[in-house]
């Protein structure tokens, strides 16, 4: 019972930072309306196009059961980026806690819709925030390549500073599937470094001009460094994106960030809303 009260002023909370929050989104979409369309998702690039702003603002709730605990907490992701040039994208993001339970879940994390490549926090109510840069090396018409380069920077704390290294890939299928994987390399300096392999998927079908929706699964190594054993992870979770208007989406996304834990482990499941404008588009 107890946790169904935190659910519910959970999604209270929420709902009331999106009705604070719906004049601007309305005026958003106005601005919105008049510009030109994106294209659809299964044929955008890998970066912003030069000179385009986007914002990105995300909801989560997270959810854990185990070992006596009964936690539900919820958080904001926030990011922005900006196309330096057709191919170069810089960007920044963080997230905040609202609450010890979101916290301990990193609840931030699962608001961070339709992706799920988050690292070098720790359980401060501000999260660490994530510098990064993509190039789109190459573009072919079924084939995209990205190099990615992030900087984790230690606000919180207990934490270090970290980097990753990654190369995203882009294939799209016919026109109506895109999919969406790579390889990325974190790096978090403590002592001894912990590291992570991790390659994702995320399987994008254009159900109609303006929806997109899929399965997301992820292969993780995971070597935490020091005395603690190396491990596998797996994640899986679905998503769901409607573009609104010309230059705004809305975000939906079911996450298990990992699905094999132990019997004596904490398993942490949630969802998230997102909304994604671009300005200049």
């Amino acid at each position: 019972m107890a946790s169904l009260v935190r659910l519910i002023h959970s999604v209270r909370a929420a709902v009331v930072a999106r009705a604070n929050a719906l004049p601007v989104l309305l005026f958003v979409f106005t601005w919105a309306s008049s510009a030109s369309a994106a294209p659809r998702y299964v044929d955008r690039p890998l970066t912003l196009p030069r000179l385009v702003f986007g914002g990105d603002v995300g909801i989560g709730v997270a959810h854990s059961r185990a070992g006596g605990l009964n936690l539900t907490g919820a958080g904001l992701n926030l990011e922005g980026a900006l196309g330096i040039t057709s191919s170069v994208e810089l960007g920044l993001r963080t997230g905040i806690r609202l609450g010890d339970d979101a916290r301990f879940l990193k609840a931030d994390q699962v608001g961070r819709t339709l992706a799920t490549e988050t690292y070098g926090t720790g359980f401060e109510t501000v999260a660490n925030p994530e510098l990064r840069v993509r190039w789109g090396a190459y573009r072919g018409r079924v084939v995209e390549v990205g190099l990615d380069g992030r900087l984790y920077l230690p606000i919180e704390t207990a934490t270090r500073a970290g980097i990753l290294f990654g190369v995203p890939l882009a294939f799209h299928v016919a026109d109506f599937l895109r999919i969406d994987t790579g390889l990325y390399l974190p790096v978090i300096f403590t002592s001894p470094a912990s590291t992570v392999i991790s390659v994702p998927a995320y399987f994008w079908f254009q159900a109609s001009n303006k929806v997109w929706l899929g399965p997301m699964v992820g292969l993780r190594h995971v070597d935490p460094g020091g005395p603690v054993s190396s491990r596998d992870d797996l994640l899986l979770g679905f998503g769901l994106g409607w573009q609104v208007a010309s230059s705004v989406d809305l975000k939906w996304m079911l996450l298990a960030p990992r699905v094999n834990v132990n019997s004596n482990e904490s398993f942490v499941f949630g969802g998230g809303f997102g909304v994604q404008f671009r300005i200049g588009e």
